[in-house]
């Protein structure tokens, strides 16, 4: 291979790089914020979890 063509191979391998983590972290946000929202309603209709949590926070 000439030194053109590993040039273009390394450019395309670095932007391929890019988008992969630029999604890795999206995905990662949303995966985190789905958890946050799942645990706040399991926290929200479960009275027992809801008195646990409070205890825990210094509310009660």
């Amino acid at each position: 291979m000439d030194n053109t063509s590993l040039i273009i191979l390394g450019v395309g391998a670095a932007i391929l790089l890019w988008l992969v983590f630029s999604l890795m972290k999206k995905l990662f946000g949303l995966a985190l914020v789905a958890a946050l929202a799942f645990g706040a309603y399991m926290v929200w209709t479960n009275p027992d979890l809801l008195r646990n949590a409070m205890e825990v926070a210094g509310l009660s």
